[in-house]
């Protein structure tokens, strides 16, 4: 092949791939905010219980687009005292977050859900803590439908800037309180559901949370 036939094809291929790209547009951005897990580890939940709910978490997490600067997820256990296994950010991919939740221990001690939600609300979701504003932010409790503590006062705290709430109970607790604690309408934010039938609402309540990125993209900066 001569060498200017050479150069002449590889420039047509330089072209005909910019055309492709241009015509593809920019890559679609992953959708930006903070999704925290909130698990119930305290003596009252059965370690079987447990590491069904763990389990759960973990297949819920795996195949989300996390993403450090983009959508980010954290896991508050609560006990007697609130402990956070991993913070925002601190994961890059589904993976790698769902082999820290199927990593995590349970912490025993009391149902104090008040506090830990209080905890979220000062050291996680609040831009004082590093919080990014103006990005969607999620909360999904899973729970036996107790708490040793109220719960009301610091969920409405959270609901206050702006925290969308769903709720898994696994078949106990006062249906009221649970559905004044869940986002509005309670009937799509709020599951009751047997431990060992929670695969029933995976997609569900997977397609829920990421719907509340696509509902804050089509509404625009």
């Amino acid at each position: 092949m001569l060498p200017w036939t050479a150069l002449g094809l590889a420039l047509s291929l330089r072209l005909a791939l910019a055309r492709s790209g241009a015509e593809r547009g920019p890559p679609a951005s992953a959708p930006g905010g903070d999704l925290m897990f909130l698990l119930d580890s305290s003596a009252s939940v059965s370690h079987y219980e447990f590491s069904r709910v763990r389990e759960f978490v973990g297949q819920l997490v795996a195949p989300l687009p996390l993403d450090t600067g983009a959508l980010r997820a954290s896991l508050v256990h609560v006990g007697s005292r609130p402990y956070t296994e991993f913070s925002f950010g601190q994961h890059s991919s589904g993976k790698a977050a769902q082999d820290a939740v199927l990593a995590s221990a349970q912490r025993m001690g009391d149902t104090h859900t008040g506090l830990a939600l209080a905890y979220a609300k000062e050291q996680l979701f609040a831009e004082a803590a590093g919080a990014r504003p103006g990005v969607p932010k999620v909360l999904v409790w899973v729970t036996d439908g107790g708490s040793s503590d109220p719960v009301g006062p610091p969920m409405q705290e959270l609901k206050d800037l702006g925290v969308t709430v769903f709720i898994v109970s696994t078949g106990r607790g006062n249906f009221l309180e649970l559905s004044a604690a869940a986002s509005a309408p309670a009937e799509k934010h709020l599951h009751f559901v047997d431990v060992d039938d929670l695969h029933i609402i995976l997609q569900e309540l997977r397609g829920s949370i990421l719907g509340k990125w696509d509902e804050a993209g089509s509404r625009g900066p």
